[in-house]
């Protein structure tokens, strides 16, 4: 079942990226920016709309195993949970690549256009760009997060089969297992630092793993109190949720926008951006189980489409931007950037979702009937105690 709450922190999320790119590549050099002015530090700090994608990540995702964990009522079955993330991702992910390619191709030379080599080409089908300096941050940038987010949905059930093992009253252990995950992230990035090395470290799962963490233990909790029938939280204590949340945030970004480059600041480096990610993680947790004025704003109908689509708006914008500036038709006025970008961005993204995304995700979602031994009588299920909930086996649609 979708959650409008959620969809409208998706548009949040994918809009904020949509907006750091629509300025980034208003640059004649993308990639050797200059923050001098307030309004270029706020944009660059847009950038923070993939951490909140990666929380949401862990939240939606680690569910159904936090759920079957905690309940002991059945595990989740990997094989539908595989068969849901591939439908999810990867058609969509494939059809934008080729668009990438059919709009950028011949545009060598644009700034902000970086193209691979021809014979580097099937990396980018298998998810493997982040694996090699050739490929990595080209043809369309932003699919080196699908890469770090392919990598996450196979640690996944690992993880998930672990919690279930441990029982369902080694709660504590359970809560304990997840929260491994930040101090691991935070030793990666440390060591990245320490060594100095390259960008296919520092684009790598480990260095994410407590933004996904963050939101893995949110979904922990979540199951807990449905588990125990706790009530939603009032709206005194979701408008503390967000506000806390999102002032994280924006402690984040501005602890960003005036310290010294992460080359040489090993806090930063080692850090990044968890607090952004805890700051995020409140603000889902006060839309997840909070209500009121302070969280009724993420329901709202425009901005719930904007997040049921905006898998196609993450994947498509960046290729629509850098095609506009190849054809000469990207303003240098922002507002007006924005205004040329934003309507073929939807256009596409919704298109992505009602022909491609949704019908697959439908397709894959249908449960397939159970193969009968040749001979054997039915066997019925034995009622369990009222109330009783069945396996896990649903995955949540995900971010982004």
């Amino acid at each position: 079942m979708r959650t409008a709450g959620l969809d409208g922190l998706r548009a949040v999320a994918a809009l904020s990226v949509l907006c750091f790119h629509a300025w980034l590549y208003g640059f004649d050099h993308p990639y050797a920016i200059t923050r001098d002015s307030v309004f270029d530090r706020v944009m660059f700090e847009m950038r923070l709309g993939l951490v909140f994608f990666f929380v949401l990540s862990g939240y939606l995702l680690y569910r159904a195993f936090a759920r079957a964990a905690l309940t002991g009522a059945g595990r989740v079955d990997v094989r539908r949970y595989a068969r849901r993330r591939v439908a999810r991702i990867v058609p969509a992910y494939w059809l934008a690549t080729l668009g990438a390619i059919a709009l950028l191709w011949g545009g060598r030379g644009t700034p902000g256009i970086r193209l691979p080599a021809v014979s580097d080409l099937p990396l980018f089908a298998v998810f493997g760009q982040n694996y090699s300096l050739d490929t990595i941050m080209r043809l369309n940038p932003v699919t080196w997060t699908l890469c770090v987010e392919a990598a996450f949905y196979v640690l996944l059930p690992l993880i998930g089969a672990i919690a279930w093992r441990l029982g369902s009253r080694a709660r504590g252990a359970q809560a304990a297992l997840v929260a491994s995950l930040i101090p691991i992230g935070l030793v990666w990035n440390a060591l990245v630092h320490e060594h100095g090395w390259n960008i296919l470290a520092s684009k790598a799962l480990p260095g994410y793993l407590p933004y996904f963490a963050f939101g893995m233990l949110l979904a922990l909790w979540s199951e807990w109190r449905s588990e125990r029938g706790a009530r939603p939280a009032g709206p005194r204590a979701t408008a503390a949720l967000v506000a806390a949340g999102f002032g994280l945030v924006v402690a984040n970004a501005y602890w960003h926008s005036i310290a010294a480059p992460r080359a040489v600041n090993a806090w930063l480096a080692v850090l990044a951006d968890v607090p952004a990610a805890l700051g995020f993680a409140l603000v889902v947790a006060a839309v997840a189980v909070g209500g009121g004025a302070a969280t009724r704003w993420a329901s709202a109908r425009p901005l719930a489409w904007v997040g049921l689509v905006s898998y196609g708006v993450y994947m498509w914008h960046v290729p629509l931007i850098l095609f506009a500036r190849r054809m000469d038709v990207l303003p240098a006025a922002y507002p007006l950037r924005l205004l040329v970008v934003v309507p073929p961005v939807l256009l596409v993204a919704a298109a992505s979702w009602y022909l491609v995304e949704r019908p697959l995700i439908a397709r894959a979602g249908r449960r397939r009937p159970a193969a009968r031994q040749p001979g054997a009588a039915a066997t019925r299920q034995p009622a369990g105690r009222r109330g009783a909930r069945a396996p896990a086996q649903l995955d949540a649609h995900a971010a982004p």
